[in-house]
């Protein structure tokens, strides 16, 4: 066994809303994170500490890969130097940007299941 440690992986993260104090903002948080390689969306809202009930929309490079009330994108493996923009679920991304968004094929997949996109999704 050698002294190596575990590699890492190096991801840029901003925060938007009440959740930015997470990285050390007040309303927006800009933040470099390292976490282990193999590392997920969802082991990256556990080390935050944000709740799902407090997350809104979740970007990946600029493509939606989730939004309030669902969690499409907690399995979702992230990559060296990806970008992740969180928002609270307080601070929405504005409706009229929406039609036509990118979104991940996870995304995708469970919007086919829930039907249209809409505000805020609940889970029966």
């Amino acid at each position: 066994m050698t002294n190596e440690q575990a590699p890492m992986l190096q991801t840029d993260l901003c925060l938007y809303g009440d959740i930015a104090p997470k990285a050390g903002g007040s309303f927006v948080a800009q933040k470099q994170l390292e976490l282990p390689a193999g590392a997920t969306v969802g082991d990256l809202l556990d080390h935050l500490g944000i709740a799902d009930a407090d997350r809104g929309y979740l970007f990946v490079n600029s493509v939606l890969c989730d939004m309030p009330g669902l969690s499409a994108s907690r399995a979702e493996a992230l990559r060296p130097h990806d970008h992740v923009g969180i928002f609270s679920i307080r601070h929405m991304w504005p409706y009229q940007y929406r039609d036509g968004v990118r979104m991940s094929e996870r995304l995708k997949a469970v919007l086919a299941e829930v039907g249209a996109m809409r505000n805020v999704y609940a889970k029966t």
